[in-house]
């Protein structure tokens, strides 16, 4: 078991890449790393606010993402894991040990309905999703538009389609969906790292050649001690449980509604309560908060590989049970 912390920032700035015209951005990048949340927040935020309102190739003769992503790494006193978006759809990660993945977001509609569910259950039932889809590969072998050229046909495919008609989907949950497009994609794509596909907000699956992981989100109220003086203050929590392994003959890792059931006793106990009542709990903040989690879950859950616990959009902590990276 290992705690990863987690903070974010984000900057202003304008670049010009190749022949484009100069172009403004809003950036964010957000590090993952070993030390103290408040020394990871208040560093990232000093090396970030020096790119702010900036001409970024004033500071780099190239200031793509990939470039400024290994700016950033040099620039933290410690080592982290970053994601850093340079649009909605697009950005690049980069691992502490200077690998980096360039990412491309998308998406598209379509309906679809699971054959191998139990007797009665929702998804048996033809409906529709507007599915996401993330796809990450080497950085040193693609770009976005390479990406973007690989995923147009498959999108012209998905978009608005009866999923279970297309050859090779007759049964389309998001893990068969992930590993479909890897399938089709890992033939135009050489790099290709890893295909996300986001059923819905809160839930999604990981393929990348080799294994599955699917994530779970749910969100809770819950008070924390504010200091010595028996203060109480309180956060809205994002919890993340991430379970990783092999589709079994229903074409899951294991079924959302059943994560999320599974999870409902602990989900009792953080909900409305004073977290530093319970037992067992070592800290309130959220690596304390992700350590506890994971110690009440993966009993029941052997799947289970990682959980995140967030107190607002971006800071928060990882209890991380198998290696899993940012």
């Amino acid at each position: 078991m290992r705690i990863v912390h987690c903070a974010a920032a984000g900057f202003e700035s304008a670049r010009r890449l190749a022949s484009d015209e100069a172009h403004g951005h809003s950036f964010t990048v957000s590090a993952h790393a070993a030390t103290g949340l408040a020394s990871l927040r208040a560093r990232l935020h000093e090396v970030t606010q020096a790119l702010d309102y900036r001409d970024l190739n004033q500071v780099l003769p190239s200031p793509d993402d990939a470039a400024l992503a290994d700016w950033i790494a040099a620039r933290l006193p410690m080592a982290a894991d970053l994601v850093l978006r340079s649009a909605p759809d697009r950005g690049v990660e980069r691992d502490a040990d200077g690998t980096r993945r360039v990412w491309l977001k998308s998406g598209f509609e379509a309906a679809h309905q699971l054959p191998h569910v139990p007797a009665g259950h929702q998804c048996g039932r033809l409906h529709g999703h507007g599915f996401g889809v993330r796809l990450l590969a080497d950085a040193d072998r693609q770009d976005i538009a390479a990406l973007q050229a690989a995923w147009a046909p498959l999108h012209a495919q998905l978009n608005h389609a009866y999923l279970n008609a297309l050859p090779g989907l007759d049964n389309p949950t998001s893990e068969n969906l992930a590993a479909w497009l890897w399938q089709r994609l890992g033939a135009v794509v050489p790099g290709l790292c890893a295909v996300d596909v986001f059923e819905t907000a809160t839930a999604g699956s990981r393929y990348d050649g080799h294994r599955f992981r699917i994530w779970k989100e749910m969100r809770f109220e819950a008070a924390v001690p504010f200091d010595g003086h028996g203060r109480y203050t309180g956060h809205s929590y994002l919890v993340r449980l991430h379970l990783a392994g092999q589709v079994d003959a229903r074409g899951w890792v294991r079924d959302f509604g059943e994560v999320k059931a599974r999870f409902k006793p602990c989900y009792a106990r953080l909900d409305h309560h004073p977290l530093d009542q319970l037992p067992g709990i070592g800290a309130t903040d959220c690596a304390g908060i992700a350590g506890w989690i994971a110690a009440q879950f993966a009993a029941g859950v052997p799947e289970l590989c990682r959980v995140d616990v967030l107190e607002n959009d971006h800071d928060g902590a990882e209890c991380r049970l198998s290696g899993e990276g940012a």
